[in-house]
Order: structure tokens, then C-alpha cells, then sequence
């Protein structure tokens, strides 16, 4: 240590005469380190004083650039645009809503929502493994041919080839073949599916091309097939939007290619009563649509044989034991008491009673040759609603009440729920049937979500977004489409893109709803409103 601190011009040898005894030599060396170590601790602390100064002065200056970056950024000027840009671009990407049920220490139960950006990646070799797996062997008379063709149509619309394909009458008898291979598929299957995770969860498309579109390009963009997860639809993918039957075709079609991966439930619009109710929906009504494009003779024929498909549709589904899937909510129990269709229904659940529905069903309009009770469940499946919680003081002990849709529609309060859920076995339900500018929403003590798959055509104005749920295990993952994103397959009929594109073509794609005059919800005030209009009131039992 000595010889650390000694400094050559300090020497005890060069500043003392009598250094050169030896006796008196090491006590000099011992003062002199005892000194210099002194001074090296001195100038140790000198140093850490001059260093903490400089941390406080970098903090300093870091807390006053803080407030200079935002005002740059909130001021005029290019700065501006710049951030602005950025946030823009930055939100075209999905995003993804974990939901999770943490329990606190006091036995008490907390939500916990987080959110992140998604991306997914797929290996080009999957494809060749998954060819070389056992598939399930294909029932007679199901052909691969016609739904694969219809799938390569979906992913080009607008290729002249395949406008002039979508309204011809060969679509309509591809359309027609495709209800009835998925018709029989839909009638083998149970009326309450189970699944398993992970499943994306869709709610209402109502036609939309467009929106559909970016759940294809973002979702399963490789395919079904190659895509971890199921799919499940919650229904209602006709009326309001002028695409009904292409979105019909594609969706009858990734069924029949993907009948294990694909799924769809009933909703309150695949019945004749609404989605033939040319008076209410006017242009927007399935069977107009169908009549329109096909003509007055075979479009009926179409709009029947879709329907007739639609008859044959689940009602429920419940993934992994634990999420209950259904288009409009939980359905009543029958009165207590053995039943016709069953002599013990009072010890059933509702989700078996609801498996002791037939198969093929019209709903709208009532089946009497069906037992009533089984009837008021599967339209209950289709039309009720969470109540408002204005409604919650004026529902019945069961926690169930009138709907604001009239008609004998039902709606369901956190009693219900609450005993809903008990009674299965679930945690949540999963349901569509109402508009929401967010895509989701989530409602009743966070026990329901509402999905709604289309931004279009419900007055939620330009900002809408579309959304669907991921339930990968014991996570529930939101996503939603950013309102910033614009894809290329519809159009106004003055817009720019349309130039230099023959009239004839423009025409065709009108026809099939993708040039429109004008964009409906434009001028939309974004207010929330439910799915289908007081009109229907007293027209429509439950």
C-alpha cells in the first residue's frame, strides 16, 4: 500500500538526510504511507462528491427535456405530422386484451387486464407435415373441388374473371351445393358443441366482405389449416351488409374444407322471418340480395336452400369446459316438472336440455310439431341480451325480464348469470348479437363478453371497429381491428381507385356490393344501439 500511495517527488529517501540510517528508515516509510493513504482517501471522497454532482445534473437536465419533446410533438409544424404519423402506423397492428381472474389475500377475486401487440409465424414445412397425417375420412358425395374454388375466389374478389363469377347463375348452384354438403355436416353435429382451446371466437359479419377480409389476412392468412386454433362463429352473417352471400359462401366453404376447425352457430338472422323481411331491411335483406343477383325465380330458390342449411345450425358451444358460446345469451329452464321430451329435465342442465333440440329447426317461423319448451330455448339461444342495469330492479326472481327488443324477448340480469353459471360449470359467456363500436365489450361483473365481427352498417360511425377473442386456456386475448385500417375491396363509386376500370366491371362490382354510392355510417353519431329495430316488436315470440 505504501508503495501505491508514495509519490517519486516524495521519496523518503530524496527529502530526508537521515533516511539512510536503517534503523530509522521503516518508521519514516510508515509515516510517509500513513500520510499519503490519508490523502488518497481524501481525493476517494473528493471523486464521489464530483460524481453524485453530476447525476443530480444529468437528472436535471433529463426532467426539463421531457417537457420540451411533448410540447414539440402537441406544437405546429412538421414535428407534429411526424407523431402523428407514427401513431397512425403504429395502430395498424392488432392488439391483443389478456383477460385474467386473479385472486387477492383476501379471498376476493380481480380482473387483470393487459395489453400487447400480436404478430404470428408459421413454418411453410408445417403443410407438408400436416398432409402427411391421417385425415378424417369424407363422407360420400362431399368433394373438395367446389369449396376450394370458392375460397380463391374470396381471397380476389376483384378480378374481373371472378366478379363476373359472382353474379352468374353457376354461383348460385355453387352456393346451393354448399348448403347442402354443410347442411348435412351441421345435422350430424351436436346442438351445444364442445371444443377445445385455442379458439377464436367471432361475433356478427352481416355481410360485411371487407371486414371478413381482414380477419382472413390477419388470422388464418396461411389457411385453416395451418392456423393454431379454431374457428368458431357466432352467427348472424347475413342482412345489413351487400356481401351476405359471398360471406355465406366463404364460411359454408372453410367449412367443408376444415370441418374440424370451423365452426358456426345460429343466429336470430339465419331464420326466414328476418332474413326475409324485404319491408324492414329493404336492399339489406338476404332475400333482396338474393332476388337482385339471381332474379325472381332463382333467387328464391337460394335464399331457400341457405335457409334450409340454416336450419340445421347449433346453437351453443362451450370451449374447454369453462367459456359458454351462444349468438344472444342463456335461455330460461323450462317450468319445473317432468317434460314430454324428457321425464327428469329438472335435473338436466340447461346446456343438456338444450342437446335434446332437434336438429332441424325453423325457429322463425315457430315449428309446431316441436315442443314448445325446447323451441322457447333454442330462440332464446338466438335473442336475448344482458339487461341494462336500469332493467336490473324490474327482473323476476330468476333474474330474467323483458328485452327492449319487445317481441316476448328476454333479457338477463347477474342473478341469472350467477345461476347460469353455477348450474354448468362455466366462467364466462362469450355472446354476439348487439353492436359495439370497440369490436368488444364486456359487461355484467366481466362474466360476459360481446364480440361483434363488423363495423358496417349499425350506426357506430367512421371510428367502428371490429373484434374477436382468442381463448387459449386459461387466457381470454381481445382483438380488435384499428379504426385507421382501410383494405381495397370496397368503394365509393366516385372514388379515384375506380378510374381507368371499364364501366362494365364497375357495374358488376356494384352489383355485388363492392362499389357502393355511399358509405352508410358516415355520418353516424357513434352511438350504440341494438341489433334490430323496435319495429320488430310483437312480431317475433320468443
Amino acid at each position: 500500500m505504501s508503495t501505491f500511495f508514495r509519490s517519486p517527488a516524495a521519496s523518503p529517501a530524496q527529502t530526508r538526510p537521515d533516511a539512510a540510517n536503517p534503523e530509522e528508515s521503516p518508521q519514516i516509510t510508515t509515516r510517509s504511507a500513513r500520510r499519503a493513504r490519508h490523502a488518497g482517501q481524501d481525493r476517494v471522497q473528493e471523486l464521489e462528491q464530483e460524481n453524485s454532482q453530476l447525476r443530480a445534473e444529468l437528472d436535471r437536465l433529463r426532467s426539463q427535456k421531457r417537457p420540451i419533446r411533448r410540447s414539440n410533438s402537441l406544437g405546429s409544424g412538421r414535428p407534429k405530422r411526424t407523431a402523428e404519423k407514427r401513431r397512425r402506423h403504429l395502430l395498424r397492428d392488432s392488439i391483443m386484451h389478456t383477460v385474467e381472474e386473479d385472486e387477492g389475500g383476501d379471498g376476493s377475486a380481480n380482473v387483470r387486464i393487459t395489453r400487447n401487440k400480436i404478430s404470428r409465424q408459421a413454418s411453410i414445412g408445417t403443410a407438408t407435415v400436416l398432409k402427411q397425417m391421417p385425415s378424417t375420412p369424407r363422407p360420400a358425395g362431399f368433394s373438395l373441388e367446389l369449396p376450394t374454388r370458392v375460397v380463391a375466389v374470396f381471397r380476389e374478389p376483384l378480378r374481373s374473371e371472378h366478379t363476373e363469377y359472382l353474379g352468374s347463375s353457376q354461383f348460385a348452384d355453387d352456393i346451393l351445393n354448399l348448403a347442402r354438403q354443410a347442411g348435412r355436416r351441421f345435422e350430424r353435429e351436436p346442438r351445444v358443441l364442445r371444443l377445445e382451446s385455442p379458439a377464436y371466437v367471432f361475433g356478427d359479419t352481416h355481410g360485411n366482405l371487407e371486414d371478413l377480409h381482414f380477419f382472413s389476412d390477419h388470422i388464418w392468412k396461411l389457411g385453416v389449416s395451418l392456423t393454431a386454433g379454431q374457428l368458431l362463429f357466432l352467427g348472424d352473417y347475413v342482412d345489413r351488409g351487400l356481401s351476405s352471400l359471398e360471406v355465406v359462401a366463404y364460411l359454408l366453404a372453410l367449412k367443408c374444407l376444415e370441418p374440424q376447425k370451423v365452426w358456426l352457430l345460429r343466429g336470430n338472422h339465419e331464420t326466414r322471418d328476418v332474413n326475409g323481411w324485404e319491408e324492414h331491411y329493404g336492399d339489406r335483406s338476404f332475400l333482396w340480395q338474393c332476388k337482385h343477383r339471381f332474379g325472381d325465380e332463382l333467387g328464391p330458390v337460394v335464399w331457400e336452400g341457405v335457409n334450409a342449411c340454416f336450419d340445421r345450425l347449433p346453437l351453443c358451444a362451450v370451449i374447454d369446459d369453462e367459456i359458454c358460446c351462444v349468438h344472444g345469451g342463456m335461455p330460461r329452464r323450462p317450468p319445473p316438472g317432468p317434460r314430454p321430451f324428457c321425464a327428469d329435465a329438472d335435473q338436466k342442465t340447461r346446456l343438456e336440455l338444450l342437446d335434446m333440440v332437434p336438429h332441424v329447426i325453423t325457429i322463425n317461423p315457430p315449428d309446431n310439431s316441436i315442443d314448445a319448451d325446447l323451441q322457447q330455448m333454442a330462440s332464446e339461444c338466438l335473442w336475448s341480451d344482458p339487461a341494462v342495469e336500469e332493467q336490473e330492479p324490474d327482473l323476476n326472481e330468476t333474474g330474467f325480464g323483458e328485452s327492449l327488443r319487445g317481441g316476448g324477448t328476454v333479457c338477463f340480469g347477474h342473478a341469472a348469470i350467477k345461476a347460469f353459471l353455477e348450474e354448468t360449470g362455466c366462467a364466462f359467456i362469450v355472446r354476439a348479437h348487439e353492436a359495439h363500436a370497440h369490436g368488444v365489450s364486456l359487461s355484467k361483473g366481466a362474466k360476459v363478453f360481446t364480440v361483434f365481427s363488423t363495423s358496417k352498417d349499425h350506426h357506430q360511425g367512421r371510428a367502428a371497429s371490429c373484434g374477436c377473442i382468442l381463448i387459449d386456456v386459461e387466457k381470454i386475448q381481445v382483438i380488435t381491428r384499428s379504426p385507421h385500417y382501410r383494405n381495397h375491396y370496397v368503394h365509393k363509386r366516385n372514388s379515384m381507385s375506380l378510374i381507368g376500370i371499364p364501366q362494365d366491371e364497375i357495374n358488376r362490382r356494384k352489383q355485388i356490393g363492392l362499389v357502393v354510392d355511399d358509405f352508410d355510417d358516415d355520418d353516424d353519431d357513434g352511438v350504440e344501439y341494438l341489433d334490430d329495430s323496435e319495429d320488430e316488436e310483437d312480431v317475433f315470440g320468443a
